[in-house]
């Protein structure tokens, strides 16, 4: 007996019994002019089939029920009428490329400029949405390159081999993949490797290469248990498209295949490792280095004077002093952005190079403050910086004002004072608008942690910068810049104060200026009921 027939099987997409159209979707096939407007015609007439069948269902206040066969037309009626409507959808006459170039607009922007982080943007679920719309669009999708090119993996929370890599990695051809692999003390062996073998076999088309296997929170989870990736044999690479390497790997791996890597790019411009040496990587070409773990500072000499093209760089500068190979001060001449951490050898550092191009500078983690050192050096290479980055420097409130005050600091745009000793009253005093000249005029973003100062004068240098006293300006004087951003917490503890009319003043501030944007303290509990 042959099964019996449900409503929603009744229901269903329309046949071949409904509409000589019925097989357009499955076959992919674009109606003409002439079958558009045949369309258009039987479109028209379950239309006014609908109104008919929808003036028959009964009113709501009567409290009847729709009868089952009235509500079983109205559904396929509705399909009729939608499935109809999908075939003449202005899309459908778009060129396949024209939809594939809109397809590739709907991901997010993936980071490649020189400026950007180290990542980028992963945006799969944009592209697995895209191929669920119908199998039209999953076809277009399928076939466009530029959807399937970056893939971001962690594996974290991964049991077992992930199987689609290889088909996502394929259905981007040719086209310069973006790949990044993140991995935890809970990964797995047996499925990080099989991931790293994959990304060897694409890396002739890879053009971004990112690998962290010490993506952890905790460094006290890194024994000797952690997990190390096996990476694949390195004989016959080849990356000709290869311009950016990150790689942070567990202690005590091998390092042969990145290195390996490295080598076989021509094109290898940018490069973020945790270990390093200089047998191991080419640098010559570099225009960005970060490394993670400390480099003797003749390491570090020895990077710049063979690799003239870096325009940003980051190390961790240790000892013992030493001074550059041709016994003069070393200049790079192409050096904008400079982030460096020192426990001990900053002074010595600074004094061996010259950078004339400089317009960033972080400085992290420096004990003693070489101020003397450091306003030479800035001198000596007579640059103009624009970003000025503090974090944990034992640096005293007036050194901050004396870099503040140097001529190197008139163009400053960003300022950053974090994790040092508690800036106090004098530095705001000094960054607050009184009078012409005013400090650092073209300053616009501020950060400012933990401070120390009396209730009301954060508040006040805010608003002197949102409205500075332009009447006091002399004649063709530059209305000094707005702030535009602005971040700060206050030190809590033992002698701290409460903020009561800052946080009143800096509500109104961010009421009156929209456009500020002004990042408040995580924990804001003790200051509710104060604003």
């Amino acid at each position: 007996m042959p099964a019996k027939r449900t409503l929603k099987q009744s229901v269903s997409t329309p046949t071949a019994a409904d509409s000589p159209f019925f097989d357009f979707l499955e076959k992919g096939r674009v109606p003409s002019l002439q079958e558009r407007k045949t369309i258009r015609e039987i479109l028209a007439d379950k239309m006014s089939h609908l109104a008919s069948l929808n003036s028959k269902v009964p009113k709501r206040r009567t409290g009847k029920k729709i009868p089952r066969q009235l509500r079983a037309e109205l559904d396929h009626t509705r399909r009729f009428i939608k499935f109809h409507q999908a075939l003449i959808a202005p899309w459908r006459r778009l060129p396949i490329e024209l939809i594939a170039e809109i397809f590739r607009f709907t991901l997010e922007v993936t980071n490649q400029d020189d400026n950007a982080d180290d990542y980028w943007n992963d945006d799969r679920p944009s592209t697995l949405r895209l191929c669920r719309i119908c199998r039209t669009w999953r076809a277009i999708a399928v076939s466009t390159p530029a959807l399937w090119n970056v893939l971001s993996i962690s594996l974290h929370s991964v049991s077992h081999p992930i199987e689609w890599i290889s088909t996502w990695l394929d259905r981007s051809r040719s086209f310069p993949l973006y790949l990044q692999l993140f991995w935890g003390n809970k990964s797995l062996p047996e499925v990080i490797n099989p991931v790293l073998s994959i990304f060897e076999t694409h890396l002739y088309h890879t053009a971004g290469l990112w690998i962290d296997g010490l993506d952890v929170e905790d460094p006290d989870l890194v024994t000797n248990a952690y997990p190390k990736g096996t990476f694949p044999p390195t004989q016959s690479l080849h990356a000709p498209l290869l311009t950016t390497v990150g790689s942070d790997l567990p202690p005590d791996s091998k390092w042969d295949w990145i290195s390996t890597a490295c080598r076989a790019s021509p094109r290898l411009t940018r490069l973020t490792v945790s270990k390093f040496s200089i047998d191991w990587f080419p640098i010559t070409n570099l225009t960005k280095m970060h490394i993670i773990d400390p480099v003797s500072m003749s390491d570090v000499l020895q990077i710049l004077e063979h690799a003239p093209s870096l325009q940003d760089i980051s190390f961790d500068v240790g000892g013992p002093a030493t001074t550059c190979s041709s016994g003069k001060v070393l200049v790079m001449a192409a050096v904008s952005r400079l982030e460096i951490t020192s426990t001990d050898h900053l002074g010595d550092f600074l004094e061996q190079i010259e950078l004339p191009a400089l317009k960033e500078i972080g400085i992290h983690q420096i004990a003693n403050w070489p101020d003397a050192a450091f306003r030479s050096f800035i001198s000596r290479s007579s640059c103009i910086l624009k970003i000025l980055e503090f974090y944990d420097v034992e640096i005293s409130e007036n050194q901050i004002i004396g870099c503040l005050q140097d001529k190197v600091c008139n163009m400053l745009e960003g300022l950053v004072v974090s994790e040092c000793d508690p800036p106090a009253l004098g530095l705001l005093q000094h960054l607050t608008y009184r009078q012409h000249p005013f400090p650092n005029p073209h300053l616009t973003s501020i950060v400012l942690a933990n401070l120390q100062a009396p209730d009301g004068f954060l508040a006040a240098l805010v608003e002197s910068r949102m409205s500075p006293p332009v009447t006091e300006l002399p004649a063709n004087a530059p209305t000094p810049a707005r702030l535009a951003r602005m971040r700060f917490s206050f030190i809590e503890g033992p002698g701290s104060v409460t903020h009561i009319n800052d946080w009143s003043q800096l509500q109104d501030l961010y009421k009156a200026y929209p456009e500020l944007e002004l990042i408040w303290p995580e924990d804001l509990t003790v200051y509710s009921t104060l604003v």
